[in-house]
């Protein structure tokens, strides 16, 4: 039984690798106001998340059935890592703002889509509604921790050290998907779909 859950206990450390940098998009409000928005604006930024998480969605589900969710998963971290690193780039420009917006919103799409539909493939039928809760368990903890710490860090240091957390995590996490990837697909000797 260990040893058959034992990929689903390394993707779920993964997670836990990831997670704790993930912060949420109220930091990308949050920015969106230094950048020069109008807070009469900002709903408008936090729209156009919305959007490019909804757009993202079908196109992201497809991709997981194409070419493998771990895979999509993997594309997720990168692309919040961009979004973490374009936090920090110095365009003062409101048009920036929805630019950050949207990006961030892609990573949202593509990560909510897919990242729990991979559970099913690592663990048994009977376990399955357990994997779900110590997935969600792992995931909602670590996001909380992030969100403190992403802003502790803001706050009392710089955005620059906030991002270079983020994104340290983000980078460890691609590396240990990437891993996990190339073991699974070598240890049974089929792609990862």
């Amino acid at each position: 039984m260990l040893k058959e859950t034992r990929p689903f206990v390394v993707l779920t450390i993964i997670t836990g690798v990831f997670s704790p940098g993930a912060f949420n998009f109220s930091f990308i409000l949050l920015r969106a106001s230094e950048l020069g928005v109008d807070q009469r604006f900002i709903p408008i930024v936090y729209a156009v998340i919305n959007v490019s998480h909804t757009i993202m969605g079908i196109p992201a589900g497809i991709l997981a059935d194409k070419m493998g969710k771990e895979k999509v998963v993997l594309i997720s971290y990168g692309i919040f890592a961009i979004s973490s690193i374009l936090v920090v780039v110095s365009i003062n420009n409101m048009s920036y703002a929805y630019v950050l917006a949207g990006v961030f919103g892609l990573y949202v799409g593509i990560s909510e889509t897919v990242q729990r539909a991979i559970i099913p493939r690592y663990v048994t039928s009977e376990l399955r509604g357990t994997s779900y809760g110590l997935y969600s368990l792992v995931t909602g903890v670590c996001f909380f921790a992030s969100n403190i710490t992403f802003g502790f860090l803001w706050d009392n240091y710089s955005i620059y050290m906030a991002v270079t957390y983020s994104a340290s995590l983000s980078i460890s996490a691609i590396i240990g998907m990437t891993v996990f990837i190339k073991s699974y697909t070598v240890a049974n000797n089929k792609n990862i779909t």
